[in-house]
């Protein structure tokens, strides 16, 4: 059975960082054109990981065509915890490394998908929800904690052009628990595409839902389960990328033990309680 490229042990990942590699200013100081393709292949794997010299290998071998299956699989993991490193925060970046290590108190969910969590008031650790890649996606979360302390939390992430699916998604999550259902303290944030609008009296341009139908069909959903008095939070995000900016299309839940904490969420552009009165925010 082949092994996926994202479980294959990485040597050489962790190496001291250098402001200056010699060999790569040696080859950069010197016209392209003039350079073997030996001495190509090499500056190419220097550029891409200046600071690693096995991705640098691998990228060599690769620009000569000499890697094979297994290195291109490394090749593809290297790419992968640079990018990480790059445009994720240490608490995501562990987050995934939890994922990957198949962590039973953390759940990902994959674009087109929905799961739950649910965290009794007798359990010690935090349970953690979360996904990934809301580039024009909307991601629900629900939440609820019933009068025994037992929180449970659905989370969907879903296209637009699967709005129906995430509708159902919604509904049959909510409705496999009869604790969410008879939970009194409920909450649910949408995160959703936005635009910049202004605002015709005070003239300042605020951030809005883009599309307020799909927010009313999936408020509907959840109000279909959970009762039309649920509050619904709304959090409408920019689809510009943004170089700087990190952990950009993370929709993060954390569910501690009732009684332990905070059930809270974040993104890369917000973050909030839940299950809170209006008072206590």
């Amino acid at each position: 059975m082949e092994t996926p490229f994202e479980k294959l042990p990485i040597t050489n990942i962790d190496v001291p960082h250098t402001e200056l590699n010699p060999r790569k200013k040696e080859l950069d100081s010197k016209p392209w054109e003039n350079l073997s393709n030996e001495e190509q292949a090499e500056l190419m794997g220097l550029r891409v990981f200046p600071d690693n010299p096995r991705g640098a290998e691998l990228r060599r071998k690769e620009a000569l065509g000499l890697v094979t299956e297994d290195e291109k699989k490394e090749l593809r993991r290297l790419y992968q915890l640079q990018t990480r490193d790059k445009k994720m925060t240490p608490a995501i970046r562990q987050l995934w490394e939890r994922t990957e290590a198949n962590d039973p108190h953390v759940e990902q969910v994959n674009m087109g998908s929905g799961k739950s969590i649910e965290v009794s008031s007798t359990e010690d650790t935090e349970k953690v929800i979360w996904t990934f890649g809301l580039d024009g996606c909307a991601g629900v979360a629900v939440f609820t904690e019933n009068e025994e302390g037992t929180r449970d939390c659905v989370l969907t992430h879903y296209p637009p052009t699967e709005l129906s699916i995430n509708m159902a998604k919604l509904r049959e999550l909510i409705s496999q628990s009869v604790k969410m259902k008879a939970a009194k303290n409920k909450q649910v944030v949408l995160i959703m595409p936005g635009e910049y609008t202004q605002d015709l009296q005070t003239k300042r341009w605020e951030m809005r839902i883009k599309n307020q139908s799909t927010v009313n069909i999936l408020s509907l959903a959840v109000q279909a389960e959970l009762g039309a008095n649920v509050p619904i939070k709304l959090e409408p995000y920019s689809e510009n990328i943004s170089v700087d900016e990190k952990d950009q299309g993370v929709f993060a839940v954390y569910i501690p033990p009732a009684g332990k904490g905070d059930a809270r969420y974040q993104t890369w552009f917000s973050s909030g309680k839940l299950g809170v009165s209006p008072k206590e925010k």
